[in-house]
């Protein structure tokens, strides 16, 4: 979700989107975890021709891609959780008063 357009969201679907964005950042894992493991195989084969090197070259970029978007993801999953816990708090400090 782009900006800050999960602040409008209720606390209920604030916890459904870290969900859906926490299965997301197990598909980037996924990804830069195939990237690896080709990289891993090509290496071992022997990166002897232009194709193999441009192989290489791609699931690297692929990878680092992925690492960075996970990266991403999770700094704004922080943010949202900081807001989670700043609103249950906030009902805290209300309801004994009510």
């Amino acid at each position: 979700m782009p900006d800050d357009r999960w602040r409008q969201l209720d606390d209920d679907a604030l916890e459904r989107l870290l969900v859906e964005r926490w299965l997301y950042r197990g598909v980037t894992l996924g990804v830069t975890l195939l990237a690896a493991v080709g990289v891993t195989w090509l290496g071992l084969r022997g990166v002897a021709t232009l194709i193999d090197q441009m192989t290489v070259g791609v699931l690297v970029a692929l990878a680092l891609a992925a690492g960075i978007l996970g990266f991403a993801m999770r700094q704004q999953d922080l943010r949202i959780h900081r807001e989670i816990r700043r609103r249950r708090a906030s009902r805290g400090r209300e309801a004994p008063g009510a």
